[in-house]
């Protein structure tokens, strides 16, 4: 395994582009790599393990010369935490991938699989290491311990989190293909400019909904919850797509009935009975994408766009539980 540490080429990209400030002292794992730069032109090719990774990954790398990207994982109605690699994936990265960029922290179950590949196997960069993640143990409500338990890797469900990984990008595809370092930099500074932008948006339209209360069912929605001030009343531990019997909604009725909160933020693909259930008993739901449903060809663009069909679900949410509290 080489040990790469990108802080020395990202200094020197930020003072080439005098843009962007990397605020991470990253200490990206690159293993197994072998030259991608030759005097014969090549294409590098590098894969995203999940989409969120894919979609910011396509925001520092896009129209650089001999650079393609794909997205490994196929969109996925489930947990990508849960996601095992098939023997498609596999072949995939060993008969096509210089490099595989990855969340890492618990996003990939095969985390170590892909970094155990060493000499054998591409470059791997994991992106999420030395950035701060919310520790879901502090609001587990008591729940007993699973996956799901300690630091939460959905930091791309924010927008400031967004960011840091657009950092962490741009420093791993620089030591990856240091010849377009100054049109990487120039990428990620434009990237880091359209988060801001859309982040100062949303919260001025969200602002009136500062410090009010949400039920989360999903672990990956507390990242939307932070961005834009809103407090987690209660958090249920599910996993993406996950039903409920009878007796489980039931139980979870009573349950959410103390949590002095009407809107209940839970994933896009969450099953229709469940959601029925929530709003049977006078609770608002927003569906938001979390990001696991989508495919290769789905760029930046569409991350954006998500992001603020999130922020409108939370206010259209919030207007019908307004509604429903003014009926009473």
């Amino acid at each position: 395994m080489k040990i790469f540490d990108n802080r020395r080429e990202a200094a020197r990209g930020r003072q080439k582009i005098a843009a962007i400030p990397l605020i991470l002292a990253l200490a990206l794992c690159l293993a197994g790599c072998r030259p991608l730069v030759s005097d014969a032109p090549k294409v590098i090719s590098v894969y995203a393990t999940f989409y969120p990774i894919y979609t910011l990954t396509d925001a520092v790398i896009r129209e650089v010369p001999d650079a393609e990207l794909h997205c490994l994982v196929q969109p996925q109605d489930g947990c990508l935490r849960n996601y095992q690699l098939s023997d498609w994936d596999l072949y995939l990265l060993a008969a096509g991938a210089d490099a595989v960029v990855m969340g890492g922290r618990g996003l990939e179950s095969f985390e170590s699989a892909l970094f155990n590949w060493g000499d054998r196997g591409p470059a791997v960069s994991a992106v999420l290491y030395n950035l701060e993640l919310y520790n879901q143990q502090d609001a587990a409500n008591g729940e007993q311990e699973s996956h799901l338990s300690g630091a939460n890797p959905h930091l791309y469900m924010s927008l400031e989190g967004a960011a840091q990984i657009i950092d962490s990008l741009y420093a791993t595809l620089l030591s990856l293909d240091p010849d377009y370092g100054e049109l990487y930099a120039k990428n990620a500074e434009a990237a880091r400019a359209r988060l801001s932008a859309l982040l100062e948006e949303q919260r001025t339209a969200l602002a009136p909904l500062a410090g009010r209360r949400v039920i989360l069912m999903n672990e990956a929605l507390i990242y939307a919850a932070q961005d834009y001030g809103l407090t987690a009343a209660d958090w249920i531990d599910r996993e993406s797509g996950e039903g409920m019997g009878d007796r489980e909604i039931e139980a979870l009725l009573e349950r959410l009935s103390d949590a002095e909160a009407k809107v209940v933020l839970i994933e896009r693909q969450a099953p229709q009975a469940l959601v029925e259930a929530l709003e049977g008993a006078g609770f608002a739901v927003a569906r938001l994408d979390v990001m696991s449903t989508h495919r290769e060809g789905e760029g930046f663009d569409t991350y954006l766009e998500i992001q603020r069909a999130n922020a409108q679900s939370i206010l259209a949410a919030f207007d019908r539980a307004d509604g429903l509290e003014g009926e009473d």
